[in-house]
């Protein structure tokens, strides 16, 4: 991923100040399936197959990496980044789906815009069940292991990160973008290609927890969601139906839980260093 340098003027107690400043590269993507049009996406460059394969598998479209024939990447006319990714699917694969509610722009920002009918927002239609439970201490470890992997972030203060762990804590693996869902259809789109999925547990990322982001993480079948923010009341609602514990506003030494709390293990810690978890109520598993 090739970050933007612009030139700015920054401002300090008043007092201008020229500056370089680096910033996180946002350009179009189209993907077709089999030659025609899917979807315009708004991403940062880079790791364009996973996102496209993470994007097709949360959307149903495709269930192993086996339903993949061939990806073309063609690249933009300056020959710098990829402009379409052409992915070559079975046809019976694509009976029964209506692919052209998905073929117009999407924003950074919104992984359910382009779609023109609400029964497009793909989730599963089972719940996820788990024997695993996840200690609360181990959510800073957690944040640090992130924090400490988001270069474009570092670099430019403009991009997200989604990251997916094991029940044990092990980084799976990590991916940056400029927009929430990008950034979780990629890591979810290498784990899907590598066939590591099924070691997935946990998913966690650095913004605000709604909607579309729970129907990935359900599609996923991830039973863990964990977020820096909050979550919008549609995503505790659907989390809830789906059998994900959604915990928000995870920081060093605290988190909100909304759903699924019986499978929270809380962290015993000496009288003066308490670790606050507060508990929302949660329909029983």
């Amino acid at each position: 991923m090739l970050n933007k340098k612009v030139k700015a003027i920054t401002y300090v107690s008043g007092m201008p100040k020229d500056i370089l400043e680096t910033l996180a590269p946002e350009e179009a993507l189209q993907i077709k399936i089999n030659g025609k049009a899917y979807t315009i996406t708004m991403r940062s460059p880079g790791k364009d197959a996973f996102l496209t394969a993470g994007l097709l598998f949360t959307e149903g479209i495709i269930r192993s990496p086996e339903n993949i024939r061939t990806v073309t990447q063609i690249p933009a006319p300056k020959g710098e980044h990829t402009l379409i990714i052409d992915i070559s699917l079975p046809e019976e694969l694509l009976e029964g789906k209506n692919l052209g509610n998905r073929s117009i722009a999407s924003s950074a920002s919104c992984g359910v815009c382009g779609k023109t009918e609400l029964c497009d927002l793909i989730t599963p239609d089972y719940t996820i069940h788990t024997t695993h439970q996840l200690n609360i201490g181990l959510i800073p470890q957690l944040l640090q292991t992130m924090n400490a992997r988001q270069e474009t972030f570092e670099q430019t203060g403009g991009s997200h990160a989604a990251a997916i762990f094991s029940i044990s804590g092990e980084l799976l693996s990590l991916q940056e973008d400029i927009g929430r869902h990008n950034a979780v259809d990629k890591a979810i789109g290498e784990l899907f290609l590598s066939k590591k999925l099924i070691e997935a547990a946990i998913l966690l990322v650095s913004g605000r927890v709604s909607y579309e982001i729970v129907a990935k993480c359900a599609q996923a079948g991830l039973p863990f969601l964990l977020a820096v923010s909050a979550p919008s009341s549609l995503a505790v609602e659907l989390c809830n139906r789906k059998g994900i514990t959604l915990a928000g506003f995870c920081r060093e030494n605290r988190a909100t839980v909304y759903t699924h709390a019986n499978r929270i293990l809380p962290k015993i810690l000496p009288y003066n260093q308490p670790y606050e978890t507060y508990l929302h109520p949660s329909s029983p598993e």
